[in-house]
């Protein structure tokens, strides 16, 4: 079998691989929690949380870099030049080393005002010094040795290098576990993370070496062609990333700078389990990013995008939807007091406006170039496909048992938490189908159709949540996100489907009609949560677990029965461990 056959063939496992390793993630470090508590104080476990939260923006350096091992490590296999890995992976430590030494260092320069900012007791100092410059080294050493970890998923083995940060996962727990027991405290977790490190990364170089032997690390292969890669390639998926992150907050920015700290709380009470589900989805991404490095194709046409012909489009774009944005609000009783003109006039005049640059983009969009690739075309519609069966599945069933669900983790006080998760479990979803292109993009180096998608709902975001949430509180700033996902997701949709060659009579019964399939049985869960309600904490439970059984027996079945073809049933039971040596009727 060759690579492109290969890479193709895994895909589905490797995505499946992800969501699997996430899902044991969440689920043992819930259970962690309590057992952590039990041997620490509060106050030395907020000590923990907050060095995370600090090393996040150190975090937030390696999201360039890791796009650049998967993607170019994909490229070199498919074009036969295993040696440039070496090279890529040796270059990639030295710029990760350089960085995650500067981070310390001047981590270390702050460190008494970090004491002092966060009110650390004097008693507490000497060990909050340890443990924070302990975790921020590891962590660089993590950051640094983690390119094994990448390099591997260009080679398309998502699923063996999970297993590896899998168990590496479960070990530190049995580590914590053990020196918790031993009466080591706080510094346990901190001696439990470094053994995961030299864990995974043992693990890991053991798995890299079996793939290609020829790979070795060697200051003498660090490469100037290399770092452009890191600083070009890396540093503009090193944007995006921290422009998604900047959206991730911004809601909550806008919420509680309007309505309070307790509208904030309450918020984020809302979008915890619409957040976890998120993540689930997520995590099958990363293999889309490999496999589009790996065909990447050909682009037809022979118009050329300087970089200036860019800027111009992003800020078309931006204006478009600006205009676009302020249409509504106009009519909000709040705004309606500081327009300068009457109401009806102005959204004539701002909705012409919308429509006559939607018009100038169109025509722009229409004589791009295209992409001639069968392979790309097929991972771009199933990506879209599977990734809304998963999400749809997950998100329905968190709409229709919303109140319950939130009644029994948090109590009967929280139903505007309810009203929230509803609203996000809409538009969290809507944009989790954008996930897969957004990685097939990054894999054909083509990450300005990202940023356009970005810049609109940002720009929508920040209309829409304020005025909206003085309308109409928690249950607006909810409903404006899901809007500007809608608008959103379905600008980015029609920019790809025009750079594959794509009809909306092709797309929509492909990738949008299977979404609807889980409405029939969270429309079941929900008439049971309303003719048979319960309360109390553990009745409450055994309703959310007992429907959330029955619903998702019912969407497999009803997925298997309406939606899946004779070749995605065969696939999918290949991915069933006891299923592969059968032969199974489809």
């Amino acid at each position: 079998m060759d690579q492109t056959a290969k890479a193709q063939k895994k895909l589905a496992g490797n995505a499946l691989s992800g969501m699997i390793a996430t899902i044991i993630y969440m689920v043992s470090r819930l259970l962690l929690t309590p057992f952590i508590l039990h041997y620490i104080s509060l106050a030395e476990f907020g000590l923990w949380s907050l060095c995370f939260i600090i090393l996040s923006y150190a975090g937030m350096g390696g999201f360039g870099v890791n796009s650049t091992y998967i993607r170019y490590a994909a490229r070199y296999l498919a074009e036969g030049r295993e040696k440039d890995i070496s090279k890529l992976l040796s270059t990639g430590i030295a710029y990760m080393l350089s960085f995650s030494i500067l981070f310390c260092t001047g981590l270390y320069l702050i460190m008494p005002f970090i004491l002092e900012r966060f009110h650390i007791d004097k008693t507490q100092q000497e060990l909050a010094t340890t443990i924070f410059l302990g975790t921020a080294a590891v962590f660089g050493l993590e950051l640094t040795l983690g390119g094994l970890r990448f390099i591997i998923n260009g080679m398309h083995e998502f699923a063996r290098e999970k297993i590896v940060t899998t168990a590496a996962g479960l070990a530190e727990i049995v580590a914590m576990i053990a020196f918790l027991y031993f009466g080591a405290g706080i510094k346990g977790l901190l001696y439990a993370f470094a053994f995961k490190l030299v864990l995974e990364t043992a693990s890991c170089w053991t798995i890299a070496r079996s793939l290609l032997p020829s790979l070795r690390i060697s200051w003498k292969l660090v490469s100037r062609e290399h770092f452009r890669l890191f600083l070009g390639f890396g540093g503009k998926v090193q944007v995006l990333g921290i422009l998604g992150i900047f959206l991730t907050v911004l809601d909550r920015m806008f919420i509680t700078a309007i309505s309070g700290l307790a509208a904030g709380g309450m918020f984020e009470i809302g979008r915890k389990f619409p957040s976890s589900a998120g993540g689930i989805s997520t995590s099958a991404f990363g293999p889309f990013l490999s496999t589009a490095a790996h065909l990447e194709g050909n682009w037809t046409g022979n118009r050329t995008n300087p970089v200036s012909e860019r800027i111009t489009t992003y800020l078309h774009i931006a204006l478009t939807a600006a205009a676009l944005a302020i249409v509504p609000i106009v009519f909000l009783p709040q705004v309606q007091h500081w327009l300068p003109i009457s109401t009806i006039p102005l959204a004539v005049v701002v909705s012409v406006a919308a429509i006559f640059l939607f018009f100038l983009l169109h025509q722009k969009i229409r004589n791009d170039n295209q992409l001639d690739s069968k392979e790309l075309k097929e991972l771009y519609l199933n990506g879209i496909r599977f990734t809304n069966m998963i999400s749809s599945t997950l998100f329905f069933f968190l709409i229709a048992i919303a109140h319950p669900l939130i009644d029994a983790w948090v109590g009967k006080d929280y139903a505007a938490a309810a009203d929230v998760m509803i609203f996000l479990s809409i538009a969290y979803p809507i944009q989790l189908g954008t996930g897969p292109v957004t990685m097939i993009f990054r894999g054909i180096n083509r990450n300005g159709r990202e940023l356009e998608y970005m810049l609109i709902q940002l720009i929508l975001m920040v209309i829409w949540i304020p005025s909206a949430t003085m309308e109409w509180g928690l249950t607006g700033a909810a409903a404006s996100i899901a809007l500007s996902s809608i608008v959103s997701t379905s600008y980015f949709y029609w920019r790809s489907n025009a750079t594959f060659l794509i009809r909306f009579r092709e797309f929509i019964p492909h990738t949008i009609f299977p979404v609807f399939v889980p409405v029939v049985p969270a429309l079941l869960v929900f008439a049971v949560t309303c003719l048979f309600p319960v309360s109390g904490r553990v009745p409450l439970i055994l309703e959310v677990l007992l429907c959330g059984c029955g619903y998702v027996l019912l969407a497999l079945a009803l997925f298997w029965a309406m939606v899946l073809d004779t070749e995605e049933k065969k696939k999918a039971l290949e991915l069933l461990p006891f299923a592969k040596q059968r032969n199974p009727l489809c």
